[in-house]
C-alpha cells in the first residue's frame, strides 16, 4: 500500500503552502493542476520568494510604517490581527500573537523586515499550543 501525495494547487497562499509543508513534515510540496504535475516548491523557495518581494511599500513615520506591515503580513501571508499585531515605535515593528508554525513565525519576520524603512524588528510572535 502506498502514501497518498500531498500536493498543492497553483491558487495556493503563502499560508497555505507554509501550513501543508509544516503539517507532513516535508520539504518539497508537488504542485498539481488539472491532475498534471505543474511544478514542485520547497520550503527554501517559500523563504526566497517571501525575501525577495519588491519593496513597494515606502512608508515614513511610524503610524505609515504599521500600517505597511499590517497590509504586506495580510497580503502576503493571510496574517492578521488578532492572530498577530504589529506596532511601531521609532522605526522598530514589533510583532506580537500566535501562529501554528515555526515558518509562519519566520514569514511574518521576513515580511515586516521588508518593508522599505523598517529600522528593526522583534518577533514576539508565540507558537500556539498543541493539545
Amino acid at each position: 500500500m502506498s502514501t497518498p501525495v500531498v500536493s498543492a494547487t497553483p491558487t495556493a497562499t503563502a499560508s497555505q503552502l507554509a501550513e501543508l509543508l509544516q503539517a507532513h513534515d516535508i520539504k518539497h510540496l508537488p504542485v498539481v493542476e488539472n491532475g498534471r504535475l505543474a511544478g514542485m516548491i520547497s520550503r527554501r523557495d517559500l523563504m526566497r520568494a517571501l525575501l525577495d518581494v519588491p519593496r513597494q511599500c515606502i512608508a515614513s513615520g511610524d503610524e505609515a510604517l504599521g500600517t505597511a506591515v499590517r497590509s504586506r503580513l495580510e497580503a502576503e501571508l493571510e496574517i492578521t490581527p488578532p492572530m498577530v499585531n504589529a506596532t511601531v515605535s521609532n522605526g522598530v515593528v514589533t510583532l506580537r500573537g500566535e501562529v501554528e508554525t515555526e515558518l509562519e513565525r519566520s514569514a511574518a519576520r521576513v515580511a515586516a523586515e521588508s518593508v522599505r524603512g523598517v529600522g528593526g524588528v522583534v518577533n514576539k510572535i508565540t507558537l500556539a499550543s498543541a493539545w
